[in-house]
């Protein structure tokens, strides 16, 4: 992970993106930047940051996907985000939108096209309302008004979608604009031409009548676009500077209403422009994104660039989306150093002492660097000493009972706090399946399937969509390919912890989870499932005896993996043992180590490899030790093995 100011990095990022008056590029070519981030991650702050941004000399607006009713049409989500980039902007003025204006009103009245002379008359009546007389103006203020009620504003505006209705000549201004502009982009706005373009209105008022919604919102949007882009090409006046494009921003785009709006964006033809749209979500989208993982792997935001957006486009089918990651999964290795930059980063940024860099290594590794989840870890921290940012943290405190802790926002354990964030708005009978997906190996078809067959085929659906696209789950590629999907490392932890506690989750207790999967593993051949979930029933004897046979002493490498795969099974209840190395000497005790690979090694590994059940890395002194131990019983492996125990043999040295 790169220590940078996410804020600073996101603005100059889309400030490129916006700036018009680069030679190099079309200034309309722009994306949808979707900034993406499990729930809980900062990309939300970080919109919060560019619609607060004073240097912004262009319009701008925010919606929340979340707040926003499920069914509202994507012409209404840009009623809404017109008002917004209407308001007035310091050097830029006014952006107006004429056209969706008048479109919208068309379509508030929907058109009945069997009365007799229906056409005719509302043709009559849009040329009187256009018309800067008394009744003109009345209609501009009541339309004005009922636009602004579907926005949600009630009496809250002084501009609708950028008209001024108020007063005499701003409204005779405004009726002026749309009976120039605004009426006349219908001559050919419904994809064919009109020789009169009040009759295309009236055709928008029919279409909507026969529920045609999809020509209506599609239109509509192409109006709103538009309308900005010929604010722009009107020039800037006399006072006024247009040398930025108008920036909207999105949280949680992936709902329906915003995830709609957005990709009849993206769908027009041409181009975007002069409109940056900067989007959040904690799901994978666009949804091509999650049916291609290889071909949407997003950048990291510090990479991220309009000429790499530029390049990765052809692969994409010339897709206007363009994912970035805020927080990229940091799976932060155990054998990390404790005091490294980005270490050092965290620290000072919550004020604490280098005494205590070694919590805020195990905070960062717990967590893999997951914005929310270092402040929960954090926030539960203030309850056993005073507040960390002071420090008052020890430095030695026995972090193993952390999950344990009260998350004091949440008022809840800090286990169930992490679960509920992984479990968002979802319904309540997904608990089990998804603790079930943080207790596997990984959520490769192999051992997901037998999750499936746990649940009904409603729920069978929700946990696969989840799997596909939320970003509690990671789909990693390397030069490989593909690695399997697995969860995020801080939501495994914390559904493990809370398994693991007397009551278990939704009726099912530890040995009863795991038992399942290790069961569904033999039945599908899976060796790796089948030691994995014996070791997190705590069968160390069993599991050394089983890696004894399958040692290679000619070439050790694949072993190794599979070795180092197994270790992850996760650890119960770490806490109840005074400290890690009694830990290990519970698990060892009674167990005959008469075999090729000691079960010291095994229960040391795993001890070393969950973060929760050595934090302090009492463990990879042991490890490092009995990797030199069975070196020896190598034939060409031995300098391998030699070299990995070189790794736990320079941990060991790091933390002590």
């Amino acid at each position: 992970m790169t220590v940078f100011d996410a804020s600073t990095t996101l603005t100059r990022l889309v400030a490129e993106f916006a700036a018009r008056d680069r030679p190099d590029r079309d200034p309309d070519d722009l994306p949808v930047i979707v900034l993406w981030g499990a729930r809980g991650s900062e990309s939300s702050a970080l919109l919060t940051d560019l619609l607060r941004l004073r240097t912004w000399n262009a319009p701008r607006a925010h919606l929340d996907g979340e707040q926003l009713p499920t069914d509202l049409r994507p012409h209404l989500v840009a009623n809404r985000l017109a008002f917004q980039l209407g308001r007035q902007v310091e050097r830029f003025g006014r952006a107006r939108f004429p056209r969706f204006f008048l479109g919208a009103q068309a379509v508030r009245a929907p058109l009945d096209p069997d009365v007799a002379s229906a056409s005719q008359v509302r043709k009559e009546l849009i040329r009187r309302q256009l018309r800067n007389r008394p009744e003109g103006r009345q209609w501009l203020r009541e339309s004005a008004q009922a636009l602004a009620a579907l926005a949600g504003l009630g009496d809250n505006w002084n501009n609708a979608a950028g008209l001024i209705v108020d007063g005499a000549l701003e409204a005779a201004r405004t009726a002026a604009l749309l009976r120039g502009a605004g009426v006349q982009w219908y001559r050919d706005g419904l994809g064919h031409h009109s020789p009169d373009p009040v009759d295309a209105l009236v055709e928008l008022s029919v279409a909507e009548f026969l529920g045609n919604r999809a020509l209506v919102d599609e239109v509509l949007c192409r109006a709103f676009v538009a309308d900005l882009r010929g604010e722009y090409e009107s020039g800037a006046g006399m006072f006024f500077v247009r040398r930025t494009s108008a920036l909207v921003l999105l949280d949680n785009v992936a709902m329906p209403p915003t995830s709609r709006f957005v990709d009849l964006l993206t769908a027009q033809a041409g181009t975007s422009g002069p409109l940056v749209v900067v989007a959040s979500s904690h799901l994978r989208f666009p949804e091509a994104a999650a049916q291609d993982t290889a071909g949407w792997q997003p950048d990291d935001l510090p990479d991220a660039s309009p000429e790499r957006w530029s390049a990765q486009r052809p692969g994409r089918g010339g897709s206007r989306y363009y994912p970035v990651w805020v927080d990229p999964v940091d799976d932060v290795p155990a054998t990390t150093e404790p005091a490294g930059a980005d270490v050092q980063a965290i620290a000072h940024g919550r004020g604490l002492r280098p005494a205590q860099h070694p919590s805020v290594a195990f905070a960062r590794r717990l967590t893999a660097a997951h914005p929310a989840g270092l402040d929960m870890v954090f926030s539960a921290l203030e309850g056993i000493g005073g507040v960390p940012g002071h420090g008052s943290v020890p430095a030695r405190y026995d972090l193993r009972g952390l999950f344990g802790l009260e998350e004091r926002r949440s008022g809840k354990r800090l286990d169930d706090t992490v679960f509920d964030l992984v479990l968002g708005s979802r319904t309540e009978t997904m608990r089990r399946a998804l603790m079930l997906m943080g207790i596997a190996v990984d959520l490769s078809d192999l051992r997901f399937d037998p999750i499936l067959d746990t649940e009904d085929e409603q729920i069978g659906l929700l946990v696969t969509e989840f799997r596909e696209r939320d970003l509690w789950v990671t789909h990693h590629v390397t030069e490989d390919g593909p690695e399997p999907p697995r969860m995020h490392p801080f939501a495994r932890r914390a559904i493990a912890h809370r398994l693991g506690r007397d009551d278990g989750v939704s009726g099912v207790e530890w040995e009863t989870a795991h038992t399942v999967l290790r069961t569904a593993a033999t039945a599908r051949a899976d060796r790796v499932g089948e030691l994995y979930h014996d070791l997190a029933l705590g069968r160390i004897g069993e599991v050394a005896w089983e890696l004894s046979e399958l040692f290679d002493p000619e070439n050790p490498r694949d072993w190794y993996a599979l070795l180092r795969q197994v270790a992850r099974a996760p650890l119960a209840r770490p806490a109840r043992y005074d400290d890690a190395v009694a830990h290990f000497g519970q698990l060892c005790a009674g167990i005959d180590s008469q075999t090729t690979v000691s079960a010291d090694l095994v229960a040391a590994l795993q001890l070393h490899t969950d973060p929760l059940a050595d934090p302090f890395h009492d463990t990879c002194g042991i490890v490092g030790h009995e990797l030199g131990r069975l070196s020896g019983e190598a034939v060409t492996g031995k300098a391998f093995l030699l070299k990995a125990k070189s790794e736990f043999d320079s941990c060991w040295k790091r933390w002590h």
